[in-house]
């Protein structure tokens, strides 16, 4: 145990660093972080005394330590301690099992893998790989994410612990300072983003780990971090100067460091080395006892973070993020078979090129391979929650609503917390018309995943419905928040301001839906029908034609188009679109309603009769064929006939002026005055 050099006011627990940091950082004061090898211990790394603890075993079964002896006399000048004395503090280590001193690591190293040192670095990159970064990363990474200006780790590390915690728990990208040639970055205030100083190069960057490699720092270091300590506070965590590189460097009289030094050390093993003490006394520092680098990072995460460090949290934002991946995964895989199926009627039509068609056989491939897993997985009752996603969407494709449903059912029961799962159900419910189910649904998405914005754009959508128009105001709003150039919510919306009679409103999403997305066929569609509303057929008119020219194939466009052609009296345009529109769909009643409607004002009774029956026949329940043919029953004279379906029109639409008013006609014709009487009267309420 060392001898207590510093003054006792110099040693601080963790929750004194931490209020210092916290208030510091409130008052604009930059802190930054010397990792060492301490701190990757939870994540199955070994620290630097593990490592030497590890190298003197090896060397003591193969070729023995007398042998290695005789080696450290050949090498002598390129070691820093005699390995006597090594060798001493390995037998007091092995009685009271004390670590040996971090001073000893690179001479062990150079022993270790004498003669070819190149085995060392492959060593180091077994003892490395496919190791993940412990609890302590996860308020690290928060820390250098969160924008108080604390962005930048110096490290003596090889490893890729901070870069991976990075990734998994936040959105930021670190620029990763592997070599001394890259050193200038460290020290530019501008860089916002994470910055990792790896001042013995990274692993695969032939990393310095020799003593005539570590005697001295790199390049420009020196410069670039005694700048650094003029702007950052550094605290240093898992680290034991047992390198003469950044040691020595912090240990030069000439380093100034404006706010000090914070040095952790585990308390267990007792006060730190009296370099270190001395260190800390001379850079008017604290030393900071610690249960270790997991402990004090804990402490920062409930001091800073606290609504982001725990299990569950970490659990619903890892959920979070790995569910976004295969959900863009899953959308990549739908559009790249989607394009295998354009590129089949591509063939229909005509030749395409060899790398087109190599590209479909691998898309074939891959889609027989998927179809193969998932029927296996399928047959083994062994199904994961994804493939019962995929297996919704199939059924919601062909409008297999309840089959989706329970399909989505499944995924969630094997994986709760999926956003995406919700929305997905959410939709199938509102196409079922349980818009209550489909709401929880939304609305549980959106408690998963806030920024859901295609959750919000359909429980919009559901709202829409549901005629609850305000709110479906509130969620298109917040998904175009989210999702700021999706044309379609733009759309949307439009259509819900239509609906409160707010029409500049409308027009002004309908040109931001076009403006995004000029190839949007239903804003064309949407705007045509509100200028139609406002009487400007000629903009309704253009509206509705590149609508058509964008989507040829909606039937309804060219009803609606028809509709203005005949208030325009251009009675054969109507015509042509309504017959374009049966065309496209046979059951299209109103088509055949408001043909047989201009056949009546052109004289082609038959034509007329004939297409008014074909509406009542495909959709009963509206009221306005059978006016039609109320008033053609009355041309001909035949008024029993005329009443009967002017009643029927007035039945299934109790507000129908126009039948109202015929029907009294017919009722004066009869010579049934009162019953005239009566209608004309109830017209004038209307």
């Amino acid at each position: 145990m060392s001898e207590k050099i510093v003054k006792d006011y110099q040693i601080i627990s963790v929750n004194q660093l931490v209020k210092a940091v916290r208030e510091g950082r409130s008052n604009s004061e930059r802190f930054c972080f010397i990792i060492g090898s301490g701190a990757s211990v939870s994540s199955g790394i070994p620290t630097g005394a593990g490592l030497e603890a590890q190298w003197m075993k090896e060397m003591e079964e193969s070729p023995g330590l007398d042998e290695i002896g005789e080696v450290a006399k050949t090498l002598e000048e390129h070691l820093e301690y005699k390995f006597e004395e090594i060798r001493e503090a390995w037998e007091e280590t092995k009685k009271s099992g004390t670590p040996l001193p971090s001073d000893y690591y690179f001479d062990l190293y150079k022993l270790r893998f004498f003669p070819n040192h190149r085995n060392g670095y492959h060593y180091l990159e077994k003892t490395m790989a496919n190791r993940n970064p412990g609890f302590g990363y996860h308020p690290l990474a928060l820390m250098l994410t969160d924008g108080s200006g604390s962005n930048l780790v110096i490290t003596t590390n090889f490893d890729s612990l901070i870069e991976d915690a990075l990734f998994f728990y936040t959105n930021d990208k670190p620029l990763v300072i592997n070599h001394e040639l890259l050193a200038e970055y460290a020290g530019d205030p501008n860089i916002k983003r994470p910055v990792i100083a790896k001042v013995h190069r990274g692993i695969f960057f032939d990393p310095l780990n020799q003593p005539e490699e570590t005697n001295g720092l790199k390049g420009i270091w020196r410069d670039v971090l005694a700048s650094v300590f003029q702007s950052y506070t550094p605290i240093v965590i898992g680290y034991g100067g047992g390198d003469n590189s950044l040691m020595n460097f912090l240990e030069d009289s000439e380093l100034k460091m404006k706010n000090g030094i914070y040095w952790c050390y585990l308390e267990k093993y007792g006060l730190p080395s009296e370099k270190i003490q001395r260190l800390i006394k001379d850079k008017n520092g604290y030393l900071v006892r610690t249960a270790g680098f997991d402990a004090t990072m804990l402490a920062f995460g409930n001091a800073l973070f606290p609504d982001k460090i725990g299990v569950h949290e970490a659990e619903e934002y890892l959920n979070r993020r790995t569910s976004e991946q295969i959900a863009n995964y899953e959308k990549e895989y739908k559009r790249l078979t989607e394009q295998e199926h354009l590129d089949t009627e591509k063939d229909a039509a005509g030749p395409i090129n060899e790398s087109e068609n190599e590209f479909k056989q691998e898309i074939e491939k891959m889609m027989e391979r998927t179809a193969a897993t998932e029927k296996e997985r399928k047959e083994r009752n062994r199904m994961t929650a994804w493939d019962y996603n995929r297996e919704g969407d199939r059924c919601y494709s062909l409008k297999q609503y309840k089959e989706a449903v329970e399909n989505y059912t499944r995924a969630i029961q094997l994986q709760a917390n999926n956003s995406i799962f919700y929305n997905n159900r959410g939709c199938s419910y509102d196409n079922l018309g349980e818009y209550d189910k489909a709401i929880s649904d939304y609305n549980k998405a959106i408690e998963l995943d806030p920024f859901n914005s295609t959750a919000y754009y359909n429980r919009g959508y559901t709202y829409n419905n549901l005629k609850e128009y305000e709110k479906a105001i509130s969620d298109y709003g917040r998904a175009i928040e989210l999702d700021p150039e999706n044309s379609t919510i733009y759309n949307n919306r439009g259509c819900v301001y239509v609906a409160l009679g707010e029409y500049d409103k409308a027009i002004l999403d309908y040109d931001r839906a076009i403006e995004l997305d000029p190839n949007n066929a239903d804003a064309y569609g949407n705007r045509g029908g509100l200028y139609d509303d406002l009487g400007d057929c000629d903009k309704a008119i253009g509206d509705y034609s590149r609508s058509i020219e964008l989507n040829p194939n909606n039937a309804d466009t060219y009803v609606n188009r028809g509709y203005v052609y005949d208030q325009l009296k251009k009675y054969n345009e109507a015509i042509s679109d309504y017959c374009r529109a049966i065309e496209l769909d046979p059951d299209n009643a109103v088509a055949y309603n408001n043909r047989g409607g201009i056949y009546i004002v052109l004289g082609r009774t038959d034509e007329a009769i004939s297409d008014l029956n074909k509406a009542i026949e495909l959709k009963a329940e509206v009221a306005n064929p059978y006016k039609h043919l109320g008033n053609i029953y009355k041309e001909q004279g035949d008024y029993t006939k005329s009443i009967e379906f002017l009643s029927k029109a007035i039945e299934l639409d109790l507000k129908y002026k126009e039948a109202y008013l015929l029907r009294a006609e017919v009722y004066r014709l009869l010579g049934e005055t009162e019953k005239a009487e009566a209608d004309e009267e109830m017209a004038k309420k209307l």
